[in-house]
């Protein structure tokens, strides 16, 4: 990775914070996290690149603290003389503009959470390589796309000393192949070791189910199915799961999902096990305050709920226990244990009923009740008697959480697949899931 100005380097951060603090008055302090990235970022169209844009940037998010008043302020961060400079000029103004906000009843002071520095830096073919194998592999296919890959950084420290560091590298190709009536199927290959031959194995499965997508599709008709749901499709679900369903200050404020199951009132399956496990790799275990998250921490075991993610500041307004959840109180890298159900005998055990390779337009259709809905996207077949016989037209479903995971939950798969999110709005999101495929005796269609 280049080294520019140093801006990726720990080195780099601490000099600047440095000076910062020794600018901070008796009554003040302060909390800096660091977003930066170096990303290449590819578009393709008809397996050829149409753009391709070199992307370096990296921004800092304060929290100034004055008395028991807090304020906010992000500005870009280049390594250099200018930024404290900018720095400076903001926190003054902070000082004026602090004064006229009310006081946060429940204000997190910054604490000391310890010094970590974690660096997960793959050894990546240069991206010149990783492209032409992608359209060496693709060069007879429909493809389009995106290809990302780079270094990512996350890190923060505060005005009592405290300093975590995370950085990491990785790569994703998140495309769909369209054969000539416009019909697609849409894959994720990713990672952070580069291996040709599996590019090769995950387009040649598109461009087979793509060649299913050639015959007529069948009308399902609303009602309930077996259904077999790919891990990208739970992957979509567990992304739902994470608005307000996992969160404890939803759940305290009466908009959570798991009232029931948190009271003991219901269950899901005992195969059902949920954990946030940062051994996976993809997401800092240190939140934007610096406090450190469990390393492992349970959410459902065997069907029973065991955690809520608590924030300090949920944790100090409703006087309970927290465990260092982001503020949002969303998953930032969850596992799903993978069950007994082969990847071979997948359609033999669905037997007759849908297959459903991706979800999407997800969203709460009841959020206490833990109902959702959503759309079937892109390869989704009717299953008869174990074998494929036809693409689908788009459903919508109607399901809760509790028939999901629960009452209609045959068996997960005995593998899982690591999808790495994706987003890319303002900066290359970090975090992912690891999610096998699971397999479901019913499933509600209501259109």
């Amino acid at each position: 990775m280049k080294n520019l100005n140093g801006l990726y380097e720990s080195s780099s951060l601490e000099v600047f914070s440095k000076k910062v603090l020794n600018e901070l008055l008796s009554d003040e302090s302060i909390t800096m996290t660091l977003s930066a990235e170096e990303t290449l970022f590819t578009r393709f169209s008809n397996a050829k690149v149409r753009q391709i844009t070199n992307l370096n940037q990296a921004f800092i998010d304060f929290n100034f603290i004055k008395g028991n008043k807090t304020l906010s302020f992000s500005l870009p961060f280049k390594a250099t003389e200018d930024d404290f400079a900018g720095a400076l000029k903001k926190i003054k103004e902070s000082r004026i503009w602090i004064a006229h906000l009310p006081e946060d009843p429940y204000l997190v002071r910054p604490e000391f959470y310890g010094v970590t520095k974690d660096e997960n830096l793959f050894d990546l073919p240069s991206n010149d390589e990783m492209l032409s194998g992608i359209l060496e592999s693709a060069s007879h296919v429909d493809m389009a796309g995106v290809f990302s890959s780079g270094d990512i950084v996350r890190a923060t420290i505060n005005s009592v000393g405290q300093f975590h560091w995370f950085k990491t590298r990785n790569f994703y190709l998140d495309y769909s192949l369209y054969n000539n009536k416009q019909k697609a199927v849409k894959s994720l290959f990713a990672g952070n070791e580069w291996d040709v031959n599996a590019l090769q194995t995950n387009i040649k499965d598109s461009e087979y189910k793509l060649s299913l997508m050639n015959r007529e599709s069948k009308k399902i008709e609303r009602g309930s199915y077996r259904v077999f749901l790919a891990p990208s499709a739970v992957s979509e679900l567990l992304g739902t799961l994470s608005w307000g369903g996992v969160s404890m200050g939803d759940h305290q404020r009466g908009n959570g999902s798991f009232k029931d199951l948190w009271e003991k009132k219901k269950k899901l399956s005992p195969k059902f096990n949920l954990t946030e496990d940062f051994s996976l790799g993809m997401s800092p275990r240190f939140n934007d305050r610096g406090e450190v998250a469990p390393s492992l921490l349970p959410i459902i075991e065997k069907g029973e709920l065991k955690n809520f993610l608590t924030s300090t500041r949920t944790a100090k307004e409703y006087k309970v226990e927290t465990n260092f959840a982001t503020d949002w109180e969303g998953m930032r890298s969850p596992v799903i244990a993978t069950g007994g159900l082969a990847r071979e005998n997948i359609l033999k055990e669905l037997g007759t009923g849908l297959f459903l390779s991706d979800l999407h337009y997800l969203n709460w259709s009841d959020r206490e009740t833990a109902r959702l809905t959503g759309m079937t996207r892109y390869a989704c077949f009717w299953v008869e008697n174990g074998e494929i016989a036809s693409p689908i037209q788009d459903l919508r479903f109607d399901e809760s959480f509790y028939s999901l995971f629960g009452d209609t939950l045959v068996d997960l798969t005995n593998y899982s697949e690591v999808i790495p999110n994706t987003g890319s709005y303002s900066q290359r999101d970090v975090g992912g899931s690891k999610v096998p495929g699971i397999l479901l005796a019913d499933f509600k269609f209501t259109l």
